[in-house]
């Protein structure tokens, strides 16, 4: 996570400088690219160059949208909104890829009627190469301003646009491909590499739409982060174990972070808090994480009882992929009773419920309370 500060942002962070500076500098040249390829597609009638520059257009709107998002996402916490404005970017991002999507659409549409109806080929002039060309240097440092950018701020909106970029300079590329062709063999290809770029408008906005909706409904954390998240807890002394991770995030630099902290039953409760509230710090700053706790007493000495190693065998040959956790076993009025967290992979249908049916089924003389828990 990036946690560099600098002075000349308003919110003091050179992450939010950096993405306002790339995204006028995409709204700049876009607008310039838009209003040269617009002038020439008209001029020489090619829905190909048509087609690429609404393509431009929806990338400056995309960098207009993204100035609008960064700074309505670095706006501070309030009473209504207490984790932040983060998330403000992944709507930005959600409202470029509809408006792709209408853009890839009509262009289809006009391309798919181009080769049905046979309109006149493009009346390809010199002045268009030229400017073609120049779209492609300029993608290309649209490429590479964003890529240092998001190298800089890790901002997955700056790695979207670099890629993006990148693509661009080849749906540019076969425009003028449909141009050459014409104009070297007298083959009037325009209306299928129209269809090419609008169904490579519409496969961006559809991957964008994808990006942008995900987060908001909640990613699962990556196997990396959590990986780097159990590795930097267990390597306290006292801490026995680690399980129950969840991880969501609120943007970029606003992630949370829930887990159990298993830790030796007869340690103090001071020590406990102690040890959890170093890691806290810890994680906060290394990874850049809020953590948030929860400490689990083990029982060291004898380790389970019999009957608990009989039930997590019983469950472990019962049910494949399925882990025990938490399990304790206590006197509660006349029936002792049996608590356990059972982590169910995500594809099994297998519920908690289920889990104690059948250890009620196999001892009936407890009483089960199973926490479900997917992984």
């Amino acid at each position: 996570m990036e946690t560099t500060r600098s002075k000349k942002s308003p919110t003091g962070d050179t992450s939010f400088a950096i993405g306002i500076r790339s995204g006028v500098f995409g709204m700049i040249s876009n607008a310039l690219l838009f209003a040269a390829k617009m002038t020439v597609g008209v001029l020489i009638r090619s829905i190909a160059v048509v087609a690429d520059a609404f393509n431009n257009l929806s990338d400056g709107a995309s960098s207009v949208i993204t100035v609008v998002g960064y700074k309505l996402s670095a706006r501070p916490a309030d009473r209504e909104h207490p984790f932040g404005h983060a998330r403000f970017e992944y709507i930005a991002a959600l409202i470029v890829s509809v408006v792709m999507l209408v853009i890839g659409a009509l262009f289809m549409k006009e391309s798919i009627s181009e080769i049905v109806s046979g309109r006149a080929a493009p009346d390809v002039r010199p002045f268009a190469y030229v400017v073609l060309g120049v779209s492609i240097a300029v993608k290309g440092a649209q490429a590479v301003v964003y890529g240092v950018s998001y190298k800089r701020t890790r901002s997955l909106p700056m790695k979207a646009a670099a890629m993006d970029s990148v693509s661009d300079m080849l749906a540019t590329a076969v425009a003028t491909l449909s141009a050459v062709l014409w104009q070297v063999t007298g083959l009037d290809l325009d209306g299928y590499f129209g269809a090419a770029i609008s169904a490579f408008i519409l496969f961006t906005a559809v991957r964008l739409l994808k990006d942008s909706v995900s987060p908001l409904l909640g990613n699962a954390p990556t196997k990396g982060l959590v990986g780097r998240l159990k590795e930097k807890i267990l390597s306290y002394d006292g801490v026995l174990g680690v399980h129950d991770v969840t991880i969501h995030s609120y943007g970029e630099k606003h992630s949370y972070a829930v887990v159990h902290i298993e830790v030796s039953a007869a340690e103090t409760l001071l020590h406990a808090h102690e040890l959890v509230d170093t890691i806290e710090r810890d994680v906060l700053a290394e990874l850049g994480l809020q953590l948030v706790a929860h400490v689990d007493p083990r029982v060291e000495d004898g380790g389970d009882s019999d009957f608990a190693c009989l039930i997590r065998a019983y469950l472990s040959d019962r049910f494949d992929g399925l882990a025990v956790h938490d399990l304790r076993i206590t006197q509660e009025g006349e029936r002792p009773a049996v608590y356990l967290d059972a982590e169910i992979p995500w594809e099994s249908t297998l519920t908690g419920e289920d889990v104690a049916a059948a250890l009620r089924a196999f001892d009936p003389d407890h009483d089960y309370f199973v926490t479900e828990d997917r992984k």
